[in-house]
C-alpha cells in the first residue's frame, strides 16, 4: 500500500483523469516497468487481476489514507484517484501494486506473515516511488521508511515494524524480480 501526503499546491486527478491516464498508461506501453510487471504477473497466474486495475475515490472509506492498494482476495489494484496528483504519481504507485500482485503470485520462505508483508513493501518502495533516487543512502532510507510506515499497519506498530523490516531487508533490497530471474520463487528469507 502506498500512504496518501496531503498535496500542497496541486488538485487531486478526478475519477475520470485518473481513468484516462490509466488508459494511456496501460493501452499505450509508456511504462515499460508496468508492462514487464503485467508480463511477470500473467505468466505466473493469469487470473491474478481479474478484477483488474481501476481508479476510484477513496475518501470516506478504510483505504482514504492511501494512494492505491492491491487487494487479494478480490484479485484487483484500485487506485485512490482522490489522493493522486499527477500522471507520475500513479504510475509510481500503479508500479507499487503491481510488484504486491507479481508478490502475490510466487511462493516464497517467510517465518511469519509480518516478515512476507514488510519484504513486499520492501520490494514495492524499491522498484516503484524509491527507485530513482541516486544516493544510495537515501534510496535505503526512503525504502525503510516506506517499508516501516507500511508494515506498522499490519503488524502491531512501528516498533515491531522495525524489526520485521530490518530482518528481511537486504533479501528483499536485493530481489528484483520480475526485472530479473527467477519469477517462480522468491530468494528472500527472512533472518
Amino acid at each position: 500500500m502506498r500512504f496518501y501526503e496531503s498535496p500542497r499546491f496541486k488538485t487531486t486527478l478526478s475519477e475520470q483523469e485518473c481513468t484516462n491516464e490509466l488508459a494511456d498508461i496501460l493501452n499505450n506501453n509508456t511504462s515499460p516497468k508496468v508492462a514487464r510487471l503485467l508480463q511477470g504477473i500473467f505468466t505466473l497466474n493469469p487470473r491474478a487481476l481479474k478484477r483488474g486495475i481501476t481508479c476510484r475515490p477513496c475518501h470516506g472509506t478504510e483505504q482514504q489514507s492511501r494512494m492505491g492498494y492491491y487487494d487479494g482476495r478480490y484479485q484487483r489494484i484500485v487506485l485512490c484517484c482522490d489522493n493522486i496528483r499527477s500522471k507520475q504519481q500513479l504510475e509510481e504507485t500503479l508500479i507499487h501494486e503491481l510488484v504486491h500482485a507479481f508478490d502475490a503470485t510466487r511462493t516464497g520462505k517467510f517465518t511469519s506473515m509480518c516478515h512476507l508483508v514488510a519484504c513486499g513493501e520492501i520490494r514495492a518502495s524499491a522498484i516503484g516511488q524509491c527507485h530513482d533516487i541516486k544516493s544510495e543512502s537515501k534510496k535505503r532510507a526512503c525504502i525503510w521508511d516506506d517499508a516501516v510506515r507500511s508494515t506498522a499497519v499490519h503488524c502491531g506498530g512501528t516498533d515491531l515494524a522495525m524489526i520485521f523490516v530490518q530482518q528481511v531487508f537486504d533479501n528483499c533490497f536485493k530481489d528484483t524480480a520480475p526485472f530479473t530471474q527467477p519469477t517462480t520463487t522468491s530468494s528472500s528469507s527472512s533472518s
